[in-house]
């Protein structure tokens, strides 16, 4: 039976936290039975409902699913994690995230120097634990209480802070009410004027976006859409815009008012069918493509965006490096807004430095200045060794905040994996010790002929496998999958150094060592934009697969690209970039006929398709000359376009208008009305205009002139 009195710790401990409006950190090290009897009947003790236990709850708690849907949106008091039950980075982020002032996190576990060998498991590896265990030894943040010690005393008390005010709008901070503000304006001043958000975790950003939406819809009626990356991460926003609004009519995703409404739309819905909207708010940019937002920006003309600085939701300094430059071409007059002061708990507070530390949640690359003037050939490759790595708590930060500036949803359970997977390599470029360039990759292939297929039939999948599992079920090699390769799961250059090479080098690097090491080919998938596309092909890579449907997440088709290094992998990847090739034509006019132009453009160029015969050439000289009408023309005009019209692009032989009405018309085969919005063209009679202008332009021999 659990001793009652052990709860006064607790008791107290929770008071000095309430007070200090802080959370605190209690690390309980022992025997599962001996910690579980500690905490059982805790939440009774100190009068709390909200808790979570991740693993086999002790009694009077309860169970946290795994999932972290489960408490994005909600404040918790008391959160509980036994080590033993494994560690999943993400969904502590979530639980710690979740944890109010005055809150309790009690980590459980064998004796820390033993983590790395008694709690490692396919969920969290030796390397990984390690880190956390000689982190968590070194943190002032922390209290240890081990079994078999006497009761530790309680940490320095904080200052004392007054509880937050809410003004007449519900704002509880002056950064708050200068945020609510800033959105408030988005829509009632000048078109084309976005706000961006930033802020670290609890500084209450999305509470700003609903308090900003419960303004606007009680004082204009406004009509108000939010998106983001689900809409469970948006019901905080939901719920803080209800608030404000107590005759609210609510329904999932979407909040009634009188005539005003507030929304939640997904993102790549909202670029698909664009709909009419007061104001546009996009909750957690940082979770968001690139390409996403940009459609987003260039389509709504009062949007508002918020993101996280540092949190596992996704990197605000990736967002800025990458976006930022977008937002200053297309809406030089956006405003930024940084949100400093803490709203869920006060400045200083223990668990949030602690969760910083242990998730890398501010990892950041090397200083610009150090590797501004890095070279390809001054750069030296690497296969970096993980128990080096993790050992080195400096360049670890350098690789991981490489990577989170290179992927829009690089998250810690990611860092786990690269630490402690068994397929997993790393590499890296090195400019005078530090790190400017970083690659993942993934041992993929070697299936058995009977599990090939078996995948290649549709009856098995098989796990980490992705470019092999598609080699045998979409491309129909099943025989490839036997192949040896060696997939790109992430690659990053350093900001301050890009556009230079150093990606090319870095790929060139890996691909040689695969190559000496026997590895078939080198592969990658990734969200299919014109300019990675580029940087893939440069590289010696082809494209042989495009999904035919847009990722939600993403809004964009995942791209897959091979290389072929051993002859066998050659073979391979060249059948593949054929096949691809081949239905190119069909898939452009069907299931990717909405793809954006300049990526049609690059995967024509690349395909290479065949040369036009005599007879298309002399109707498409018709065309062109106006001697006949589009309908006679059409099946020769498009195989023209298919076969010159992505080369003809790239080399500026064709001005990218009348490129983009051939695209659209004669190869994607979109109507004419359809073709016309696109084209900004009021009808039929203008398209057949600029169609001929177009196919002249094809006609005309490389280098000459109209």
């Amino acid at each position: 039976m659990h001793d009652p009195s052990r709860h006064d710790f607790f008791r107290r401990l929770r008071a000095q936290a309430l007070v200090a409006r802080q959370r605190r950190v209690v690390l309980l090290e022992g025997a599962a039975d001996w910690y579980r009897d500690v905490l059982a009947a805790l939440p009774a003790t100190l009068g709390i409902d909200a808790t979570r236990w991740f693993g086999t709850p002790p009694p009077g708690w309860t169970e946290f699913s795994g999932n972290v849907g489960e408490v994005l949106g909600r404040e918790l008091e008391l959160v509980g994690v036994d080590v033993r039950a494994g560690l999943d980075p993400d969904a502590f982020g979530a639980l710690t995230g979740s944890l109010r002032a005055g809150g309790l996190l009690l980590l459980c576990g064998p004796p820390l120097e033993t983590w790395p060998e008694s709690t490692a498991d396919g969920d969290a590896g030796r390397r990984f634990l390690a880190r956390w265990a000689r982190l968590l030894s070194a943190a002032d943040e922390v209290t240890r209480l081990i079994q078999g010690d006497a009761w530790p005393p309680l940490p320095a008390p904080g200052a004392t802070r007054e509880p937050l005010l809410q003004d007449a709008d519900g704002c509880l901070t002056a950064d708050q009410r200068k945020a609510v503000d800033a959105v408030c304006r988005v829509m009632t001043g000048h078109r084309r004027r976005p706000v961006v958000l930033t802020a670290d975790r609890g500084r209450g950003k999305s509470s700003a976006f609903g308090l900003a939406a419960a303004v606007l819809m009680r004082g204009h009626a406004a009509r108000v859409l939010v998106t983001g990356p689900s809409l469970a991460a948006a019901e905080p926003l939901f719920a803080c815009a209800a608030a404000r609004l107590p005759q609210a009519r609510h329904g999932r995703g979407v909040l009634h008012w009188g005539t005003a409404e507030l929304r939640f739309v997904a993102p790549d819905a909202l670029v698909r069918e664009p709909q009419e909207t007061d104001l546009l708010l996009v909750d957690e940019a940082a979770t968001l493509p690139v390409g996403l937002l940009g459609s987003l920006l260039e389509r709504y003309a009062r949007i508002a965006f918020a993101t996280t600085v540092h949190g596992y939701e996704g990197s605000g300094r990736a967002f800025a490096v990458r976006f930022g430059g977008i937002l200053e071409r297309r809406t030089p007059g956006w405003r930024g807004v940084g949100l400093e002061e803490p709203v869920r708990w006060a400045s200083g507070d223990p668990l949030e430095e602690l969760d910083a530390r242990l998730l890398l949640l501010d990892a950041e690359p090397a200083a610009d200045e150090v590797v501004a003037l890095a070279l390809p050939d001054d750069c030296r490759l690497e296969r970096i060794d993980r128990d080096r790595l993790v050992a080195d708590e400096d360049g670890l930060r350098e690789l991981f905040g490489l990577l989170v500036l290179a992927h829009y949803r690089t998250r810690p359970r990611d860092l786990r994996q690269w630490l402690d997977g068994e397929e997993i390599s790393l590499w890296g470029l090195r400019y005078r010790g530090h790190l400017v360039g970083v690659a993942v990759a993934a041992d993929e292939g070697r299936l058995d002929a009977e599990l090939a297929a078996a995948v290649g039939r549709g009856e098995r999948r098989v796990r980490g496998h992705l470019i092999a599992q598609s080699l045998a079920a979409h491309l129909g090699r099943a025989e490839d999958a036997g192949l040896r390769g060696l997939r790109i799961v992430r690659i990053a250059v350093h900001p301050a150094a890009q556009g230079r090479g150093l990606g090319g080098r870095l790929l060139r690097g890996v691909a040689e060592a695969a190559l000496e090491d026997g590895v078939d080919w080198v592969g990658a998938s990734f969200g299919a934009e014109a300019d990675l596309l580029r940087f893939w092909c440069a590289s010696g890579f082809s494209v042989v697969r495009m999904g035919f449907t847009r990722e939600a997440t993403s809004g964009a088709h995942a791209a897959l690209a091979l290389r072929g290094l051993t002859s066998s992998g050659k073979v391979s990847a060249a059948r593949a970039a054929e096949r691809f090739a081949a239905g190119l034509p069909a898939w452009l006019g069907d299931s990717l006929r909405a793809l954006e132009p300049e990526l049609a453009f690059e995967l024509l160029a690349q395909a290479e398709l065949p040369e036009v015969g005599a007879d298309a050439l002399r109707e498409a000289e018709r065309f062109a000359r106006g001697s006949c009408e589009f309908e006679d023309a059409l099946p020769w005009l498009r195989e023209l376009c298919l076969a010159r019209l992505g080369r003809g692009w790239k080399s500026g032989a064709v001005a990218t208008a009348l490129a983009e009405a051939m695209l659209v018309r004669l190869v994607q085969a979109r109507s004419w009305a359809e073709s016309a919005a696109r084209l900004g063209l009021p009808g039929r009679a203008q398209i057949v205009g600029v169609l001929r202008e177009g196919v002249a332009a094809l006609l005309r021999p490389p280098g000459s002139e109209a």
